[in-house]
């Protein structure tokens, strides 16, 4: 048991250590939040809405950071725009931004941005374990995005715009949930 222990906190501290550029501790705070949503709900455990959400009926692997998948959401918000890219060539891609009077930093932005989209599930809920476009539409398609079971790996970019008093994110999944894919 020890040995298992000792190996998973080796493969995620490689998984940690693999930013390109966004702080290690900001590519940490991504993971941890969405590894943690996404073994609540495989558990079982996960409650949204005050309702005990049913456990999936397979279980959900973690997340692991991807560098190339970095590059490509680091190349998303280095643009300031906040609305989805085009030709994202199968990844899915949530988009959180914040603004301030006072100038900003990245501290703090991978627990708050994940936060954000994993509050769709508490805000909305969701009515069934298959994803349909009317689920999608209700709200949750970040949080969704998060829990897609069979998206593995996930890369974000921040950037600091307008003047340095709004911070862009985006992060991008392999592989996009599906209706994700097309939004």
């Amino acid at each position: 048991m020890l040995r298992i222990c000792i190996a998973l906190f080796a493969l995620t501290a490689v998984a940690w250590s693999q930013s390109c550029g966004i702080p290690q501790s900001e590519a940490a705070a991504f993971l941890a939040a969405h590894n943690k949503l996404r073994s609540t709900i495989s558990s079982g455990n996960y409650v949204a809405k005050g309702r005990r959400m049913p456990a999936a009926k397979t279980p959900i692997a973690p997340m692991t950071w991807d560098c190339a998948i970095e590059k490509s959401a680091q190349a998303v918000a280095n643009t300031c725009v906040f609305a989805h890219s085009r030709n994202r060539q199968n990844l899915g891609e949530n988009l959180y931004t914040m603004w301030s009077s006072n100038k900003m930093s990245f501290t703090g932005m991978g627990a708050k941005a994940s936060n954000s989209w994993e509050n769709e599930f508490q805000q909305f809920g969701w009515n069934d374990v298959k994803l349909t476009p009317s689920g999608f539409s209700s709200g949750i398609g970040h949080a969704t995005q998060m829990a897609w079971a069979k998206s593995t790996k996930i890369g974000c970019g921040m950037k600091l715009c307008d003047g340095d008093k709004q911070v862009l994110v985006v992060c991008q999944y392999k592989d996009a949930s599906l209706l994700f894919a097309f939004v």
